[in-house]
């Protein structure tokens, strides 16, 4: 469905590069799943997995279909710039969720999350001008703004002593994070933070 809607719709508003033909990727899946963004882990010195099937940012539960596409390839067609936008847009039946991934350091979280909110309500409003885009979206009960942080360890680190590390960083930050919370974000989306291990639920 994601790929029909843009296909036939989003190009009319903003206009593709000429001579390339459209052919938008999108996904489905249903119960657990994880997304990955690719271009993050190109040149990372931090520990993830040398088995690149293994990688992952953000898990992802539902109990209905889940269509998700890539944001970056949708406005790769496009003749002009239109500005910083987020990774994914996954879509179920009551719900559209905009993601934008990072992996990064504690001490980098805090420009990494502003520049997240940024992004996220750069692609609501850019997906907003094209009518039958914004239609769809809001005909769903709830839409989320997310931005998805997974913690990253130097390489010269131990795998034990990484688990240790995230161990201790969850146990500080329980009493003030859950993955349950919510906030009011523009354009009556909701924003919710994911921190990885933890499972975004549609």
């Amino acid at each position: 469905m994601l790929k029909e809607l843009f296909e036939s719709s989003f190009y009319q508003i903003f206009p593709k590069v000429e001579g390339r033909t459209v052919n938008l990727i999108e996904k489905t899946a249903v119960g657990t799943f994880s997304l990955l963004d690719d271009k993050a882990c190109q040149g990372c010195k931090y520990v993830c997995s040398s088995d690149i099937s293994l990688r992952e940012q953000l898990k992802v539960k539902s109990n209905q279909s889940v269509s998700y596409i890539s944001i970056d390839q949708v406005v790769s067609y496009v003749k002009d710039s239109v500005g910083k936008t987020c990774d994914y847009m996954l879509d179920s039946n009551d719900s559209v969720a905009l993601v934008e991934m990072t992996c990064s350091t504690s001490d980098y979280v805090v420009d990494k999350r502003s520049t997240a909110r940024k992004q996220l309500y750069n692609t609501i409003a850019l997906l907003s001008n094209c009518p039958q885009v914004k239609v769809y979206i809001n005909r769903k009960t709830k839409n989320y703004a997310i931005f998805s942080w997974k913690e990253t360890f130097d390489s010269s680190i131990k795998s034990d002593e990484v688990e240790d590390m995230m161990t201790g960083m969850f146990a500080m930050a329980d009493a003030v994070y859950s993955p349950d919370n919510e906030s009011n974000f523009d354009f009556d989306f909701k924003f919710k933070e994911i921190r990885y291990p933890h499972v975004l639920s549609l």
